[in-house]
């Protein structure tokens, strides 16, 4: 796995990820289990490295608490699984791509977030954004204007590293900067969408071997020559056991 996707792009999701979710019926504002928080997530997933805010190392020995029943996912909260929503169920959009992660109180008080990805990438010896660009032979790199703006923009010039940016940092203002924080831009699509093409052309049985044996995907999709993570869950029946709706 190239360091340029697990010390960079792919830590996007740092990004992306809410600190507060309507998870499902149950944990939900106003309801019996309240908002669900990341930092339950962490709890519940046996996580203990310090990520998370008040949620200390505990004690050798001490129960780990696990997911609970009532945490169970309501999928038609997370992707368009069903046609339409005569429940009025919410849906919990990601935050965008950008260079701003997850809020204080998600993160450990000792070490922020982004420094953690900036350190990571240090002792990868990742380069710079503007040297991997150059290097994939990518025209169209983020101009001075646009890595300079913003909050995050003007701290890089302070510190100057504007003209070499931190590859994580510049994969970030990239995305915000010519994806309006909805898609990766060039470079960090070019590298998130090669490792994982890789990936499955390495496995020898995956699709990407099948041509000339008359292989088509054998799951529906909603739209014609597309797949989404909805058409993925809906043959799986269980869209929310807590309120009994399934497709099967």
């Amino acid at each position: 796995m190239p360091a340029e996707f697990s010390g960079a792009i792919y830590r996007l999701g740092h990004g992306m990820v809410r600190d507060k979710d309507s998870h499902n019926r149950i944990s939900t504002a106003g309801a019996e289990g309240g908002v669900a928080e990341l930092k339950q997530f962490f709890q519940f997933t046996g996580l203990h490295d310090g990520i998370v805010d008040d949620f200390p190392n505990p004690p050798h020995g001490l129960h780990v608490p696990t997911l609970p029943g009532k945490w169970i996912i309501d999928w038609r909260r997370y992707h368009k699984v069903l046609l339409t929503n005569p429940a009025g169920v919410p849906l919990n959009p990601s935050r965008k791509i950008d260079p701003f992660v997850l809020p204080a109180a998600s993160v450990a008080r000792r070490v922020s977030l982004p420094f953690r990805n900036l350190k990571r990438g240090a002792r990868f010896g990742l380069r710079s954004g503007q040297d991997v660009t150059r290097e994939m032979k990518i025209q169209d790199a983020l101009t001075l204007q646009e890595i300079t703006k913003g909050a995050d923009g003007a701290a890089a010039n302070k510190h100057h590293r504007h003209t070499n940016t931190p590859l994580s940092d510049y994969l970030l203002k990239e995305a915000e900067q010519r994806g309006n924080g909805g898609k990766l831009g060039p470079v960090g699509g070019t590298l998130l969408a090669e490792v994982f093409l890789g990936l499955v052309h390495g496995e020898h049985r995956s699709c990407l071997w099948q041509r000339g044996k008359n292989w088509k995907p054998i799951l529906p999709s909603k739209a014609p020559d597309s797949f989404t993570m909805a058409d993925l869950l809906r043959p799986v029946g269980d869209i929310s056991p807590i309120d009994g709706v399934s497709l099967v």
